[in-house]
C-alpha cells in the first residue's frame, strides 16, 4: 500500500504535490485540533495587539485557509487552469473558508454567556422575603428576587424595622460583602 502511495506521489507534478502537501499538512493539523478540542485542551492563538484586531487570524481561520487553498489548488491544475490561476483560485478560497470560519465562530461565541451572578443587578429590584429579616442590621435573613433572569435567594438586611417572611421588598443597595440592603413596600 506504501508503494502505492509513492508511485500516486511520483505521478503528480511539483505544484501539485506543492498544493496537496498543504492540505494534507493542514487537514492534518486541523484533525490534531479537534482531538484537543474533544480532550478538553484551550487552543488558539491569542493575536489581539491593541486597536487591530486580528481575531479573524484565529487557529481555526488559518486551519481552513490552508486546507482550503491546498484542495482547490489541486482541484484548479486538475481542471486545466494555469499555477497562477490556481494559486489565485486556491487564496481566494482558502480566505473565504477563513472568513466563513471566523464569521461562524464569533456567531456562537456571542450567544454564549457568563452565569457569574453579580449582585449588584439586584438594585432596584422587587423580590419576596424568605425566611424574616431582623430589624436595623441586626442580622440577615433570606429573599427571593430575579437577578439576570433566574430567581435567587440572597443574604440581605434592613435599616429600618423587621421584614416578616412573605412581605414584599425592594432592593436599594449591595454591602461590600455582597449582602443585600432591602427595605418593606406594601403590596
Amino acid at each position: 500500500m506504501l508503494l502505492t502511495w509513492m508511485s500516486w506521489w511520483q505521478s503528480l507534478s511539483a505544484p501539485e504535490q506543492v498544493f496537496w502537501g498543504i492540505g494534507l499538512i493542514f487537514s492534518l493539523l486541523f484533525i490534531i485540533y479537534l482531538l484537543l478540542q474533544i480532550i478538553g485542551h484551550e487552543t488558539d492563538l491569542d493575536l489581539d495587539h491593541g486597536d487591530v484586531d486580528f481575531a479573524f487570524w484565529g487557529l481555526r481561520s488559518l486551519l481552513a485557509f490552508g486546507m482550503f487553498l491546498g484542495y482547490a489548488g489541486v482541484v484548479a491544475l486538475r481542471m486545466g487552469l494555469g499555477l497562477w490561476v490556481a494559486i489565485l483560485v486556491g487564496g481566494l478560497a482558502g480566505g473565504l473558508a477563513a472568513w466563513l470560519s471566523y464569521l461562524v465562530i464569533s456567531t456562537l461565541l456571542r450567544l454564549q454567556a457568563s452565569g457569574t451572578l453579580d449582585v449588584y443587578n439586584a438594585i432596584g429590584q422587587k423580590g419576596s422575603v424568605h425566611l424574616r429579616i431582623p430589624a436595623n442590621q441586626q442580622g440577615t435573613g433570606k429573599v427571593l428576587v430575579e437577578v439576570q433572569g433566574a430567581l435567587r435567594e440572597l443574604d440581605a438586611i434592613t435599616k429600618g424595622d423587621e421584614i416578616p417572611t412573605g412581605a414584599t421588598i425592594t432592593v436599594d443597595q449591595v454591602t461590600p460583602e455582597g449582602v443585600l440592603v432591602v427595605r418593606g413596600i406594601s403590596s
